[in-house]
């Protein structure tokens, strides 16, 4: 995980990552869109930027598959 994700925004993406690849893909496919995430939206921008990052890079693990 990325080192500046604070601890809320790591158990959020634990969080996201236990709706499953589909929900997730979805999620980040709206934030690449420019859509606002509910899940996110106590998050400063940067710290939104670095969960969808992570997001992403968790999900390239999955989609390999």
């Amino acid at each position: 995980m990325h080192p500046n994700l604070s601890k809320r925004a790591i158990t959020t993406i634990e969080s996201l990552c236990e709706l499953g690849c589909t929900q997730v893909n979805q999620l980040i496919d709206d934030a690449k869109k420019g859509n606002k995430i509910d899940a996110l939206s106590d998050f400063e921008a940067s710290e939104v930027e670095l969960i969808i990052d992570e997001l992403t890079q968790i999900m390239t693990v999955y989609n390999k598959e």
